[in-house]
């Protein structure tokens, strides 16, 4: 990135090469990226019309965190001891190498994934995947939007966008205008990166409507309760594969979409993240993955490697984005959008530094106690 632009993007590094166990930047250390951008705009807005010199462009934060629940506006009653415990013992995850999104360790963490990490050494164990060779202790955070619980880990592609939606580099989005955006958005990458056919419904997110996984809401062997307006929902298979959840600030936006790649759906609670939770509140419909829903769980090849899946979609998602924003043409001609994102970048980067504790790596299954 250098001189004038109208898009910026920030992947925040993952795992590092030289080792199996995935390592993940903290959702903790995410938020504050996103609060740099978002502070950076609000900055810009504050000022003086005749003063405010030209506009930050729309940001995109693309990471992928450790296990962590994220609690919503609608929950108000604390946790329990219990309910804490359960959310935070130990999460199995698989170590080849996967979850590996952004640039590598030794790579500013603001720039991508040098072309030679690709084929990080994470990958050199061999074999298949294990589900019980290493594991995380969950996190738990709140965050500033609606909704209850729910969860953000490995194997999901995490899409914050900070921007202005009263921005000069685009035409004015209402809230509802930006919801539709960002579903769009989803719905289309999806699509275009593996021939999926998804939708919205009346509740946030993204869904897809197939046969299902055995035992999992929104199948048709599914045995809980179904009741009420969710009857019709369980009939017709549907589960939400991307969460969307939004928060703004003189109209600046905050979080955005997670998507579901290969996280874990089925099966019990020490490798399946959403059996410790009622996402969002919706007990009565099931979550899925991309992996998921085209059967590609146990295969090795480079196809279903998350690191480059997961990559090609935040490619594919930011495309998708940019096209659909419609920023203005030839807004290198007008002195207000002369941005010098150069050193905007480095300003930001200082902002937000790499602390050790920025990032967290799955633990062996040795470190167990016994």
């Amino acid at each position: 990135m250098s001189g004038r632009t109208a898009f910026r993007t920030f992947p925040l590094k993952s795992a590092s090469p030289s080792s199996h166990l995935p390592r993940l930047p903290t959702y903790a250390f995410a938020s504050r990226a996103q609060a740099a951008l978002q502070q950076e705009l609000l900055a810009w807005k504050a000022r003086p019309p005749d003063e405010r010199g030209p506009s930050p462009p729309p940001s995109l934060i693309f990471f992928t965190p450790p296990p962590t629940y994220t609690l919503g506006r609608r929950q108000t009653e604390p946790l329990t001891a219990s309910e804490m415990a359960r959310l935070q013992s130990p999460l199995f995850v698989p170590t080849r190498g996967h979850y590996r999104h952004g640039a590598s360790e030794d790579a500013d963490s603001w720039s991508g994934v040098a072309d030679g990490e690709r084929e990080g050494k994470g990958a050199e164990k061999g074999g298949a995947d294990s589900d019980k060779t290493a594991f995380f202790l969950p996190t738990i955070e709140r965050a500033p939007r609606g909704g209850l619980a729910t969860y953000h880990g490995p194997g999901q592609l995490v899409i914050w966008p900070v921007i202005d939606l009263h921005s000069p580099w685009h035409a004015r989005l209402s809230v509802r205008d930006y919801a539709c955006l960002l579903e769009k958005t989803t719905i289309a990458a999806l699509h275009q990166q593996w021939g999926l056919n998804s939708f919205t419904t009346e509740n946030p997110g993204v869904w897809v409507r197939s046969p299902g996984v055995p035992g999992v809401p929104g199948s048709p062997d599914f045995s809980g309760p179904v009741t009420g307006d969710s009857l019709e929902a369980h009939a017709r298979g549907e589960r939400k594969i991307a969460a969307l959840g939004v928060h703004l600030r003189r109209h600046v936006t905050g979080l955005g979409v997670a998507i579901n790649y290969s996280t874990p759906v089925t099966g019990p609670t020490e490798t399946n993240p959403w059996s410790r939770i009622v996402a969002c509140g919706l007990g009565d419909r099931g979550v899925t993955s991309v992996c998921t829903e085209l059967r590609l769980h146990g295969r090795t090849d480079r196809s279903t490697d998350d690191r480059t899946a997961l990559d090609a979609l935040a490619e594919t998602w930011r495309a998708e984005f940019q096209r659909r924003l419609k920023i203005h043409q030839y807004v290198d001609d007008l002195p207000e959008f002369d941005f010098d994102a150069d050193r905007s970048q480095d300003e930001l980067q200082a902002q937000v530094q790499d602390y050790d504790n920025d990032f967290v790596r799955a633990q062996p299954i040795q470190n167990l106690a016994t």
